[in-house]
């Protein structure tokens, strides 16, 4: 099985922004059965706070724009953004580590298989 991961950084290699506040979610392929991952590129989005507030159709504008992710990982998520996330079918992480690091963690724990992530991105 194939996943999309989407990681809150803006570097490509740390977790280092906050969901609502990032500006760039670096995109991995997960695939299961080789249980391999790669980076495969980034997709930019208008981030959904500003002044310590946001609004759900920000939210909603960033899950379209992440559109095929099972999973995303940022160094926080807001109770109200990770309700919202969770209620369109993305598992939601706090991780503030590297990429790879996360990756890591995500594969030797076999989330794919605790949270029952989407399938839709299947190869």
């Amino acid at each position: 099985m194939k996943y999309l991961i989407a990681f809150a950084s803006s570097d490509g290699a740390n977790i280092d922004r906050h969901f609502g506040a990032a500006e760039r979610f670096y995109i991995a392929q997960l695939d299961t059965e080789k249980e391999d991952c790669d980076i495969t590129g980034y997709r930019d989005v208008t981030p959904a706070c500003s002044g310590g507030g946001h609004e759900l159709s920000a939210f909603d504008a960033i899950l379209n724009t992440l559109a095929g992710v099972s999973a995303i990982v940022a160094q926080r998520v807001g109770y109200g953004a990770q309700d919202f996330i969770s209620q369109k079918g993305i598992a939601v992480y706090q991780m503030p580590l590297q990429i790879e690091q996360a990756i890591c963690l995500l594969m030797e724990e076999k989330q794919w298989e605790v949270d029952k992530w989407l399938s839709h991105t299947k190869s």
